[in-house]
């Protein structure tokens, strides 16, 4: 991915150039398992989404009385009636995930999406989309779990299925994508409406207690080198290398920053004594700044930095809150397969 430069203040545009190319750490997660894990979480709404695309496309649904309501966005506690049954039993199961706070609840339910929001139309949720695009991943919270919210709202003022999407502003035009969020949405949120949602076929709501097991930033081992040129070549052009492990289980989407430091100036050019270096976007303008690193993996993007300045090192980092772990924190339902 090309970067972006920051620099002095004085510093006029300087020319960039680089290429990303992702490693696989010999002791990462397979993609097998990923794929597994994502069967999981299909599974547990394959017969919602038959069920609800149904009703999306044809109409027709009956409404009941429902909660919604959250801590700040969305319900922070289940309302589904807990059971005794043998969830394997009877009709079709669906966990209700249950969290210690709705802060956790809101992290998992971003790593479930995230999965799925790859879907390139979506505009609103371009951040995770894997061409690309131009909101920032705090954006991408943002829209997600207001959409959840508006989801609940709109089922608990009655809403027809058919409505739902028109009536959120889902930026989904698919009906099956529509579906799978409004599924999960439910799940998460207001599970007490998942069986007027599903047509009944979902019909036994089984609280499960989620492992909360979310990464937190530090699991991402950042590193950047500059190479200095030789005495006879540019003084204000240094080549650079970021690698970025992540160390964690669960793949990871991510915006990065950086800053550089200059130990002297070109002719007629001034270092203001005040100047330091301040945090920039990791990238060119109208780039791609988002890249995703599976588990376990490395992403080593190699660039050049020009200028005025001698440049003497360079700094990156996640961008503060700019990263969503995918898959973490939410088991599907009983018998699906555990967290690695």
């Amino acid at each position: 991915m090309p970067d972006k430069r920051s620099g002095p203040a004085e510093q006029p545009p300087s020319t960039t150039g680089g290429k990303v190319r992702l490693e696989k750490d010999v002791a990462a997660r397979p993609k097998a398992l990923g794929r597994r894990r994502l069967a999981a979480v299909l599974t547990a709404t394959v017969l919602a989404l038959v069920a609800l695309v149904t009703l999306l496309v044809t109409g027709g649904s009956e409404q009941g009385s429902a909660r919604s309501g959250t801590d700040a966005d969305v319900p922070a506690e289940p309302g589904a009636e807990k059971s005794t049954a043998d969830p394997t039993s009877g009709p079709p199961h669906v966990s209700v995930p249950e969290f210690s706070s709705a802060a956790a609840r809101d992290v998992a339910f971003l790593g479930d999406v995230g999965q799925f929001s790859t879907w390139p139309d979506a505009t609103e949720y371009g951040a995770m989309s894997s061409d690309g695009g131009g909101y920032d991943l705090s954006d991408f919270r943002k829209a997600v779990l207001g959409d959840a919210r508006a989801v609940c709202e709109a089922l608990t003022g009655g809403a027809d299925m058919n409505d739902v999407p028109d009536l959120v502003g889902l930026p989904l035009p698919d009906p099956i994508d529509q579906a799978a969020f409004i599924v999960e949405a439910v799940t998460f949120y207001c599970p007490d409406r998942i069986g007027a949602v599903t047509d009944g076929v979902y019909s036994m709501p089984v609280p499960t207690k989620q492992d909360e097991d979310c990464p937190a930033v530090s699991t991402l081992k950042t590193t950047a080198t500059i190479e200095r040129p030789d005495a006879d070549d540019d003084p204000t052009s240094a080549t650079y290398t970021v690698k970025v492990r992540n160390t964690s289980p669960y793949d990871v989407r991510v915006q990065l920053q950086q800053r550089w430091f200059a130990d002297g100036k070109a002719p007629g050019w001034e270092l203001s004594p005040e100047w330091e270096p301040k945090w920039e976007f990791f990238g060119e303008t109208g780039e791609d700044q988002f890249f995703t690193i599976e588990a376990g993996g490395t992403s080593t993007y190699e660039g050049e930095q020009n200028g005025i300045y001698h440049w003497s090192r360079t700094e990156v980092r996640v961008a503060p809150k700019e990263f969503v772990f995918l898959g973490c924190g939410y088991r599907p339902g009983p018998g699906a397969a555990p967290n690695p």
